[in-house]
C-alpha cells in the first residue's frame, strides 16, 4: 500500500478519474429530499389523472329559509307555497311551524349572503334548542320527525334568491352562487 499514492485510494484522483464528477458529498441529503419531493409530485398528479373526483349527490330540500339582510327571513315551507317572513325575535315562531311538518327526515337549507352571519348563528341557535325539545318529546312516539340543517351560502349578485328558487321548484341540484 507504500507504493499507492492516496489521492487515488478515495476515488478521487488528480487528472480526473470516475469520481471527479460527483458533486462534494454534504450535498447528498439535499439532492435526496429534491428527488423525493419530485417523485412525489408525479405520483400525486398522476393519480390525479386516473381517480375520478366523485361529487356528492345534492340535498333533497324540504324547507328553505332565505336570509338576504341582517333584519329578516323568509321561510318556504314547500316549493310551492308563499314565503313567511320572520325576524330573528320570531325565530321560535318559525321553529313552530317546522314542527308542524310530517314525520321522517326533513331537510332545511338556510341560504345567506355575507350580510347575514349574526343571523345564521341565531337562527342556528334557535334551531338546536328546537330539536333538542322535539327530540325529547318524540322519544315516546313511533313516527319521529328528524330535521337536518344544511348551510347554503349565496352569492351578492342581483338574481341569487331567485336562481336558487328556481333550481329548488324545478328540483334542480344546481347552486345559485
Amino acid at each position: 500500500m507504500r507504493n499507492i499514492p492516496r489521492h487515488t485510494l478515495d476515488g478521487f484522483s488528480a487528472t480526473g478519474g470516475w469520481g471527479a464528477a460527483l458533486p462534494s458529498l454534504s450535498l447528498l441529503p439535499f439532492l435526496d429530499i429534491i428527488f423525493a419531493t419530485i417523485g412525489i409530485f408525479i405520483v400525486v398528479f398522476a393519480l390525479q389523472q386516473i381517480v375520478p373526483q366523485a361529487s356528492g349527490r345534492q340535498l333533497t330540500v324540504d324547507h328553505l329559509v332565505i336570509c338576504t339582510d341582517e333584519r329578516t327571513v323568509s321561510f318556504y315551507p314547500g316549493p310551492t307555497r308563499e314565503p313567511a317572513t320572520f325576524t330573528s325575535r320570531q325565530f321560535p315562531a318559525l321553529m313552530n311551524s317546522l314542527a308542524e311538518s310530517a314525520g321522517g327526515v326533513r331537510n332545511l337549507v338556510f341560504a345567506f349572503t355575507s350580510a347575514c352571519f349574526e343571523t345564521r348563528r341565531t337562527f342556528e341557535e334557535e334551531f338546536a334548542k328546537m330539536t333538542a325539545l322535539f327530540h325529547a318529546q318524540q322519544a315516546k312516539r313511533a313516527d319521529q320527525t328528524i330535521f337536518r340543517l344544511a348551510f347554503q351560502p349565496l352569492s351578492a349578485q342581483p338574481g341569487a334568491v331567485e336562481r336558487l328558487l328556481a333550481a329548488w321548484r324545478s328540483g334542480s341540484s344546481d347552486d345559485a352562487k
